[in-house]
C-alpha cells in the first residue's frame, strides 16, 4: 500500500508542476499597480511568506538557520526608507527564497511586474551559456543584428557582466551550475527588474576574439510574439527523445524530456529503438540526459528495462509535510486530483510528516530486446528533477558508466511545489512540501550526481559524447 502511495505521489508531483493554481489569490484593489509598497506592508508579507514556507516544508532550514534568514530579511528591508517599487518587492522575496538554496523554488513573480515586462522594451539577446564573467550569445533579437552567435557579452550599460552575475545569482537557489543556467534563462526579465534600460551599451568579444562596442535597442511585444511563434514551431519539431545509430556502430538515444506524447508514445519509441539496436548488433549504447529537465519518473524505469538486469532503486523514499496550505492547493485542483493521494493527504493532520522508506530493490523481468553491451549515460547541469533521479539510481547502483558534468541539483530533492500569493504585495511565491530521498538513502548528502568520468565542455565539439564513444570502443 505504501509503495502505491509513493508511486502515486511521484506522479502527482510531475503533473502538478505544470499547473498554475494559486493559493490565496485575489484581485488587487483599484490603483494598486500605480502605488509603491510600504515597508510595513513588505514586512508583513515577509512574515506571511516565512510562515507558509515553515508550515509547508519538510525541513526549511536545511541550509540557512531561521535566525540568519530573519536577519537577511531585516537587512534587505533596511535599505529602503519608506517604500519599494513592485519590482524591488519581487526581488526582495527572491533574495529570501534563494537563501533557502533550492533549485525548484525559482524567482517569484507578480502580475503587475509581469504586465509591465510584457509591454516593456526588453534586453534583446538569447543566451546559450553563462560563465563567471561572460554571457554567451545564442542570438540577437533585433531587426538590425550586430552581434554574432557565440559572441561573449562582457559589459552592459557600463556594468561588467561578472558584477551582474553576482547580483543575479542571489535570486536563485540551488547549485552554482543551476544558478548560472537560471541567469541565462531569465536574463531579459532580470535586466528589466533591476531597472537596466535601453538603448543598451554593450561591450563584447566576437567569435574572432575581437573586442567590440555597440548600442542596441530593446525589443517589444510585437517582436516577442513573433519570436514565441517561432520557438513554439521549433518546440514541435524538437521531439522529447530521438534515436540514431552513430557511424561507429554505437546506438545513441537523446532523452530530452520524460514525457510520452500520444503521437510517439515512449514505450513504442523504446521498442522500435531497441529492435533496431538488436538488428544492427550495436557495439554499445549512449543515453544522453544532458538536456533532460525531468517529467514522469516512471518513464525512467521503462528505459532501464531495456538495458539493465541489476537490482536498483531510483529513490530511497520520501517525506511529505502536511499543511493547510497544500490542502487548499489540492482543493483548487479538485477537478484533476479528487480522491486517491489527494484524499489521503487531506485526511492527515496539519504539521505531520508522512514518511516512506523504500528499502526494497527492484529487479527487472528479462526482455527479449534487453541490450547486454556497454552502456554510457551522459549527464550535466541541465539534468534535473526526475532525470536527476534517474541518473542518481544509475550511478548509485552502477547500472551504466556515467560521463559528463555534475547534475543541476542534489540527489536529495525538495519538490511537490505549489504557488501562493502574498496579501499585501500580490507577489506569487512557490513552496515545496516533499523531500525525495536519493537512491543511496543518505539524507544528509546535498551534493549533485557526480559522473564516473568528468568531462568539461570544449568549444567547437561535443567532448562528453566523444569520450563516451571512446569508452565503449575500449570495452
Amino acid at each position: 500500500m505504501k509503495l502505491i502511495l509513493l508511486i502515486t505521489a511521484l506522479l502527482l508531483h510531475t503533473m502538478i508542476a505544470a499547473q498554475s493554481a494559486i493559493v490565496y489569490a485575489r484581485d488587487p484593489v483599484p490603483g494598486f499597480a500605480h502605488q509603491r509598497i510600504s515597508v510595513e506592508d513588505m514586512k508583513s508579507d515577509i512574515l506571511f511568506w516565512q510562515q507558509i514556507m515553515e508550515e509547508s516544508h519538510v525541513n526549511l532550514y536545511h541550509t540557512i538557520s531561521k535566525d540568519s534568514l530573519e536577519l537577511l530579511g531585516t537587512q534587505l528591508l533596511a535599505t529602503y526608507r519608506d517604500s519599494l517599487t513592485h519590482s524591488e518587492a519581487v526581488l526582495l522575496i527572491g533574495r529570501l527564497a534563494a537563501a533557502l538554496d533550492e533549485g525548484h523554488i525559482g524567482l517569484p513573480s507578480c502580475n503587475i511586474t509581469d504586465s509591465l515586462y510584457t509591454n516593456a522594451l526588453r534586453f534583446p539577446f538569447l543566451l546559450k551559456g553563462v560563465t563567471d564573467g561572460e554571457w554567451i550569445v545564442d542570438r540577437e533579437i533585433s531587426y538590425n543584428q550586430q552581434l554574432e552567435p557565440d559572441s561573449r557579452i562582457i559589459e552592459v550599460n557600463g556594468i561588467p557582466v561578472g558584477q551582474l552575475n553576482k547580483r543575479f545569482r542571489n535570486y536563485f537557489g540551488g547549485l552554482e551550475s543551476w544558478r548560472k543556467q537560471q541567469i541565462g534563462n531569465n536574463v531579459r526579465k532580470l535586466v528589466f527588474l533591476e531597472g537596466l534600460q535601453g538603448p543598451y551599451q554593450i561591450k563584447a568579444i566576437n567569435p574572432n576574439n575581437q573586442k567590440i562596442s555597440l548600442q542596441v535597442q530593446g525589443f517589444g511585444k510585437q517582436v516577442a510574439d513573433s519570436m514565441n511563434k517561432i520557438f513554439a514551431a521549433g518546440a514541435k519539431r524538437n521531439e522529447p527523445y530521438s534515436y540514431r545509430l552513430l557511424p561507429e556502430g554505437i546506438a545513441y538515444i537523446n532523452y530530452r524530456q520524460m514525457v510520452t506524447p500520444a503521437s510517439n508514445p515512449f514505450d513504442s519509441f523504446l521498442h522500435k529503438s531497441f529492435t533496431d539496436i538488436k538488428l544492427n548488433h550495436a557495439k554499445g549504447l549512449i543515453i544522453d540526459l544532458r538536456e533532460n529537465g525531468g517529467g514522469n519518473s516512471q518513464l525512467g524505469e521503462h528505459l532501464l528495462n531495456y538495458f539493465n538486469t541489476k537490482p536498483y532503486r531510483l529513490s530511497a523514499g520520501m517525506k511529505w509535510k502536511v499543511s493547510s496550505h497544500y490542502k487548499a492547493y489540492i482543493r483548487l485542483m479538485k477537478e484533476k486530483y479528487n480522491g486517491g493521494t489527494a484524499g489521503f493527504y487531506q485526511s492527515m493532520k496539519n504539521g505531520e510528516i508522512f514518511s516512506f522508506n523504500n528499502n526494497e530493490l527492484k529487479k527487472n523481468s528479462p526482455k527479449l530486446l534487453v541490450f547486454e553491451g556497454p552502456v554510457v549515460v551522459l549527464i550535466g547541469p541541465d539534468t534535473f528533477s526526475s532525470a536527476n533521479m534517474l541518473a542518481d539510481g544509475i550511478k548509485a547502483f552502477q547500472l551504466a558508466a556515467v560521463i559528463g558534468e555534475p547534475t543541476g541539483e542534489p540527489g536529495n530533492d525538495f519538490g511537490e511545489m505549489f504557488h501562493f500569493m502574498l496579501p499585501r504585495t500580490q507577489i506569487i511565491a512557490r513552496a515545496s512540501t516533499k523531500l525525495f530521498k536519493r537512491a543511496d538513502g543518505d539524507e544528509k548528502n546535498f551534493k549533485p550526481i557526480q559522473p564516473d568520468i568528468v568531462v568539461h565542455p570544449v568549444a567547437g565539439k561535443d567532448a562528453a559524447l566523444e569520450t563516451a564513444i571512446r569508452f565503449i570502443q575500449e570495452r
